[in-house]
């Protein structure tokens, strides 16, 4: 068992990492991070405190902080917890709690003499992780005026009022650090404006901007006590209210930015009625039937825009299964064929297909199915799993759905067909991108860079030569053939 010598002997060992400091942050500093991690001193506008990285959580913070007081000897102390901005009460921070340990005995410890009263504070420099739901900052949850024009100045005012309307006492943290990060978008000077949105469209083949913001200090600290789950939600979410700040700054407009009321799957917001999709990071794919509902088949007269626009249409009907198998089948994949073959199937269909494959594991067991039916159909599509214990038997059967080691490989297939894997170059991205740039529709990508500190922002249109577009099928596989509908993604 350790004695009050053996305390004051580790803590007098530990002051002499900062036997130069002459505060008690400086001196308790050192012994106290043997507990509680990695922190610092802060004195910012005269008021010292040490921060630590604490987790965000009440109770559990005031836990660690008395476990790491008792460890150097500092057993008669009381903990009050200020919550953020309360200045009046003490705090140190207007994002984050502020811990007052205020010392109930007097106790020396080496060079440090503390009398009853004497008080320093810990900040604990997170917030809670993982709370911020997704969609809970988009413009509609926010209550931000929809389907009406808003100029650079009623946009800020109006974001400003619901930020402060959702989080003003609920979560001072989020409140602070929303309204600096969109002061940081409205208040900076971009290196490119245009006349009107009607130049940006002049431009569609090839235009492609960036815009690096710097942020400062005070928004760096939220950032990095964010975790990544909150930090994709507000780069997704209030990603479409930053880009629309962002193009209020370059852009000239007649009546403003408009965020449409519904659920429009492609834009986000409008400027002066032209459509754009805000992105974080990559983005989701586009599927193609939201694509689709855009398009006007009149303006197709190519071969490959028919066919390519067709085979939109069966995506769009059918169910996701259902779209890659009758899409295959449709394009007349090797796949398609020998899974006709195979089965003896002419219709092919997710219902059917589940049925047979059931029927089939039934009576010839998993195995002798496989190299039946599955690893033909493998090598006919040239992807997916061609070995018995490769394929995730556990997930099929978890699910009690099989119909994904049939339809998988006509999905990958699918996707090579229409990449030019398999012999047809460029076409079907270059019958994509004829297709889509008829959409007047601008993808505006954002993207918080940790490493150069800066929010980063670039715009591209589907037709713009730059844009590298690919097909993909989301999240699909054998277990899950259904997660998502066949899309493509631009970079």
């Amino acid at each position: 068992m350790s004695t009050v010598g053996d305390i004051r002997a580790r803590f007098e060992a530990a002051m002499q990492l900062n036997e130069n400091a002459t505060t008690i942050e400086g001196i308790l500093l050192a012994p106290l991070e043997k507990k509680l991690g990695k922190g610092r001193v802060n004195s910012k506008s005269g008021n010292k405190d040490m921060r630590f990285d604490l987790g965000g959580e009440e109770k559990t913070t005031i836990k660690s902080i008395q476990g790491a007081l008792n460890s150097v000897g500092i057993q008669n102390a009381n903990i009050t917890t200020v919550a953020p901005g309360d200045y009046a009460n003490g705090g140190n921070s207007g994002k984050f709690y502020t811990y007052i340990v205020t010392i109930s005995t007097d106790i020396s410890l080496g060079k440090l003499n503390l009398k009853s009263g004497d008080t320093f504070k810990i900040v604990d420099n997170n917030p809670p992780k993982g709370s911020i739901k997704s969609k809970e900052l988009t413009p509609t949850s926010l209550r931000i005026p929809e389907d009406y024009d808003l100029t650079a100045n009623t946009l800020r005012s109006s974001v400003h009022s619901a930020i402060n309307t959702k989080y003003g006492k609920s979560n001072v943290f989020l409140k602070t650090f929303l309204t600096e990060l969109y002061e940081v978008v409205f208040e900076h000077t971009p290196k490119i404006h245009f006349d009107s949105p009607l130049t940006i469209a002049s431009f569609s083949e090839n235009i492609s901007f960036s815009e690096n913001i710097k942020y400062g200090e005070s928004v760096k600290e939220s950032i990095a006590a964010l975790g990544a789950p909150d930090l994709n939600t507000i780069g997704k979410d209030f990603g479409e209210i930053l880009g629309a700040a962002l193009m209020l700054n370059m852009v000239k407009t007649q009546k403003g930015i408009t965020f449409p009321s519904g659920n429009n799957p492609l834009v986000d917001f409008f400027i002066d009625g032209y459509g754009i999709s805000s992105k974080y990071k990559s983005g989701a794919a586009p599927t193609l039937s939201n694509i689709i509902k855009n398009l006007d088949s009149n303006n197709f007269t190519q071969t490959s825009e028919i066919q390519l626009y067709n085979l939109f249409k069966i995506v769009e009907n059918n169910n996701v299964i259902d779209g890659y198998v009758k899409g295959a089948d449709f394009m007349n994949l090797p796949s398609a064929i020998k899974l006709k073959e195979l089965t003896g199937i002419k219709d092919l269909n997710a219902d059917v297909l589940e049925k047979f494959a059931q029927n089939g594991i039934a009576g010839l067991g998993e195995e002798e199915f496989f190299y039946k039916y599955v690893k033909p159909l493998v090598e006919s599509a040239g992807r997916g799993s061609s070995t018995f214990n490769s394929v995730s038997w556990d997930k099929l059967k978890s699910n009690k759905k099989y119909v994904g080691l049939l339809s998988y490989p006509l999905s990958l297939q699918l996707i090579d067909k229409l990449n030019g894997r398999l012999g047809d170059g460029e076409l079907y991205i270059n019958t994509l991108r004829v297709i889509v740039s008829k959409l007047e529709v601008k993808q505006l990508y954002m993207d918080i860079n940790l490493k150069t500190d800066t929010v980063e922002f670039y715009l591209k249109g589907f037709g713009d030569e730059s844009a590298k577009l690919t097909f993909e099928a989301p999240n699909v596989s054998a277990p899950n053939p259904g997660n998502g509908k066949l899309g493509f993604k631009m970079k």
